[in-house]
């Protein structure tokens, strides 16, 4: 039965996640912006021989029954759907416009030993001059290298299309690259605003499947091809901020000329918004990445682990029959000794793991670092060891452009983590506003609200936000400040 919305419109949000996906429905009033889940589902990864891919069929499936089942409560409600995801995968396209394989997933072992191929074929600081972008094996270059070098598929290939562009041609048969996903690449030339043929050619990839044009985000892509809108009717598909992160900082609240900001979760995002790239010599140095944002901006950050080591280390607990939820977590923590334990969540020890708790152990063994012994332990450990690397990075991000916010923004799954909310405010001295937990389907949204007529621009769709959330702010404990600034010095400073 079509639920009343009163004259309200609602715009879908189609938000993949490496794990997860959902379909989520934001309804605006004219003052504002209210979510409500419609489906959500699993994505598992599939192993073909011994890689592993995504099932994009079964992907593209649930997308289609999200939106179905979103027509049957909303139905003339709806104004458009957008689609955002994880970035760096792709889609190959033959002359048919099929899918040459399934997409391979980043963490696939594909990669390895793929970033010392492409640095002799074109050095690191040519690469981050043209690109600005962190390095990180999993990036697309690289996949294309062991492509080039592994396949026949890329010689095969007609197109090229980032994983939510991937899905935004199947639904409206539509070939277009949007931006913020095209930058993840570290073959995207942001100061040129095109993809760096240099650099492709200099690699050996072949430069026409490249060649499908970019759309803006706030721009339509195309309706829904014939069969589908039999189905679901007549909805307009609209480029979004395409990388889950840039319309997560699409909707921060903050209206700072630079707002800083967190996207929290498996991985976390610690930034600011730039107007220009910045491939500096430090940033190089520092390996600071420079996405595109919505409205062309730049999301200057670094990719720092998040709740991935607390993730993996539960599913160790859980196996062995001795999980523990996050209150009780949170619990056994706060009794355990502050600062006893400070490690590296970015050391490639904890990459892939078979066990995380045993890989944390034999890291601070082989450093003469107190071993943590029970959950809490480890729990604490992790949560201020990430909140110190936020303070490192924001740091480093205050001496390589001079931006020095004052507050920062933590937005996704890991904003509703108060224990990290409060360690993160007393390791960087600033205040933390946590939410709103939905950033990346409200940032989703208003990019689709922009190409509706609904707002104007980014500035006002982040002041809708703001009107639409109250996040809970965490100020840092006087009392604490000493302990954190002794550990950042100890861990960070005399290395």
């Amino acid at each position: 039965m079509t639920k009343e919305t009163n004259g309200k419109k609602v715009f879908l949000a189609v938000d993949l996640g490496a794990g997860s996906g959902r379909v989520m429905a934001a309804a605006f009033d004219g003052v504002k912006i209210s979510l409500e889940e419609v489906s959500r589902w699993a994505s598992a990864p599939i192993k073909i021989g011994n890689s592993l891919h995504w099932d994009t069929d079964a992907i593209f499936g649930e997308i289609v029954g999200g939106i179905k089942k979103a027509r049957a409560i909303f139905g003339n409600a709806i104004e458009s759907v957008g689609i955002d995801s994880w970035a760096v995968d792709y889609g190959l396209l033959d002359s048919g416009g099929n899918l040459l394989n399934k997409p391979f997933i980043y963490r696939d072992a594909r990669t390895a030993g793929m970033m010392e191929k492409v640095f002799a074929k074109i050095p690191k600081p040519d690469i981050y001059s043209k690109t600005g972008i962190q390095f990180l094996f999993f990036n697309t270059i690289y996949q294309i290298e062991a492509e080039i070098l592994n396949g026949e598929n890329i010689q095969k290939a007609k197109s090229f299309l980032m994983m939510p562009d991937l899905f935004a041609y199947m639904l409206t048969g539509e070939k277009f690259n949007e931006r913020t996903n095209a930058s993840s690449t570290q073959f995207y030339n942001p100061f040129k605003r095109d993809w760096d043929f240099e650099i492709l050619e200099r690699i050996g990839a072949p430069a026409e499947i490249f060649k499908n044009g970019f759309v803006e985000c706030g721009e339509a892509i195309g309706c829904l091809r014939a069969e589908l809108k039999e189905e679901l009717g007549d909805i307009k598909v609209v480029a979004v901020a395409s990388h889950d992160t840039a319309s997560a900082v699409a909707a921060t609240p903050s209206q700072s000329a630079n707002p800083a900001y967190i996207n929290s979760g498996t991985w976390s995002l610690p930034g600011v918004e730039l107007k220009a790239p910045m491939a500096s010599e430090p940033a190089f140095k520092e390996n600071f990445t420079n996405e595109v944002g919505a409205e062309n901006t730049i999301r200057f950050l670094k990719n720092v682990t998040g709740m991935w080591l607390v993730q993996k280390s539960k599913e160790i607990w859980k196996a062995e029959g001795c999980d523990m939820d996050y209150k009780s977590l949170e619990s056994s923590a706060a009794k355990s000794e502050p600062m006893r334990t400070i490690i590296d969540p970015d050391a490639p020890d904890f990459v892939m793991p078979e066990n995380m708790p045993k890989a944390i152990a034999k890291y601070c063994a082989a450093r003469n670092i107190p071993v943590p012994q029970s959950q809490g332990q480890i729990f604490r450990a992790i949560q201020e060891s990430i909140a110190l690397k936020y303070a490192y990075v924001f740091k480093t991000i205050e001496s390589i452009t001079g931006i020095k916010p004052d507050s920062i923004n933590t937005m996704g799954g890991g904003s509703k983590d108060d224990f990290l909310n409060q360690f993160t405010a007393d390791a960087t001295n600033k205040a933390v506003f946590a939410g709103p937990t939905e950033s990346t389907a409200f940032g989703n949204a208003i990019m689709q609200m922009k190409a509706s007529g609904d707002i104007s621009d980014l500035s006002q769709g982040r002041a809708l936000v703001a009107a639409s959330v109250s996040p809970k702010v965490f100020y840092p404990k006087k009392e604490n400040r000493q302990i954190w600034e002794d550990a950042y010095g100890k861990f960070y400073l005399k290395k």
